[in-house]
């Protein structure tokens, strides 16, 4: 059985996206993975009608295929960056659109599910949270989390990074943070780095691999 993996990072090949290949690796099984920005799809409209019957969201967009294939799964991997503490939209909406698994039965119950986030300057306990708990309420069985604060700002890409005096990096590393880009310095961290975060992504991986 396959372990199904959904990014809703709109950086490819950043800390959210391989801390959700990682698992996908570790877990030992068939994987897929599906960055959500390579999907079109929009929020659940409430056509409960239609759903109830099946379980099964009659939208015809890109996530059509993705329900039979979730309950199919046999473990899902859920990774979201941390936007004002929470996960971002794009898994919010994706996550209201499995209301359809909440009718007269649940489909998802105990199905065995992760989640990852990478945020900023402060560990990402709200967007995990957040992520949790809507897949709680459709009764899957939480493995575990791992987040992680990578130390990543716009200020990096936004233009201004060496001048503004209101964005965070100059709000966490003041001056000598403004010093240390000027000099081409990373001041941010991939999660591979902490031996910490590798050691608690391989104790979640050993979780995915006994399944």
């Amino acid at each position: 059985m396959v372990v199904l993996g959904f990014s809703s990072s709109p950086i490819r090949s950043g800390n959210v996206d391989r801390m959700v290949l990682a698992l996908l690796d570790m877990s030992g099984r068939p994987a897929e993975f599906v960055n959500l920005y390579d999907l079109s799809f929009g929020p659940c409209m409430a056509c409960a009608n239609l759903c109830a019957p099946d379980n099964m969201c009659k939208l015809d967009d890109d996530l059509k295929p993705f329900y039979p294939k979730m309950l199919e799964a046999k473990a899902l991997v859920l990774g979201t960056p941390s936007y004002f503490n929470s996960m971002n939209s794009l898994m919010a909406m994706f996550l209201e659109r499995l209301w359809s698994f909440r009718h007269n039965q649940f489909p998802l119950e105990r199905k065995p599910f992760a989640v990852v986030s990478s945020g900023a300057f402060r560990e990402p306990k709200g967007s995990v949270e957040a992520v949790r708990r809507r897949m709680t309420a459709y009764r899957a069985r939480f493995l575990g989390s791992v987040a992680f604060a990578s130390g990543i700002a716009p200020c990096y890409k936004c233009g201004y990074g060496l001048t503004c005096r209101v964005g965070s990096l100059y709000r966490v590393y003041g001056e000598e943070g403004l010093e240390r880009l000027r000099k081409g310095e990373d001041l941010f961290r991939r999660w591979e780095d902490p031996p910490e975060v590798v050691a608690a992504m391989t104790e979640l991986g050993e979780k995915f691999a006994s399944l």
